[in-house]
């Protein structure tokens, strides 16, 4: 997906409804106090916003899977640079595992 973040915030939406075989409802996109030009202003790939913009990193490979991430934040350069390593690990993939619980945490709050 090259120049992804080229496209208008319409052209982004066309190409994630494309992708994942539905439209993306724009009446959740369009929430918060931004306008949307502001939000497309803030961060790449912004497909909407809610308090923050939405940007989408559109494609990263996790075990061997390609997923498009979206993204609530006001940094540019965080959404620039995963969508950056997102392009340049793509003939590769970052690999998971998780492990069961191993603390259990606990919390007091005595009474005043």
């Amino acid at each position: 997906m090259t120049k992804f973040y080229k496209l208008s915030v319409e052209e982004r939406r066309e190409v994630i409804s494309e992708h994942i075989g539905e439209q993306l409802n724009e009446e959740e996109l369009e929430r918060g106090g931004l306008s949307m030009k502001a939000a497309d202003g803030m961060i790449e790939n912004v497909i909407g916003k809610l308090s923050l913009p939405l940007g989408i990193v559109p494609m990263l490979q996790i075990n061997r899977k390609q997923y498009m991430i979206p993204m609530c934040i006001e940094e540019p350069s965080v959404v620039a640079a995963t969508s950056s390593i997102g392009k340049f690990i793509s003939p590769y993939s970052f690999n998971t595992s998780s492990t069961p619980n191993v603390m259990v945490g606990q919390v007091h709050l005595p009474s005043i």
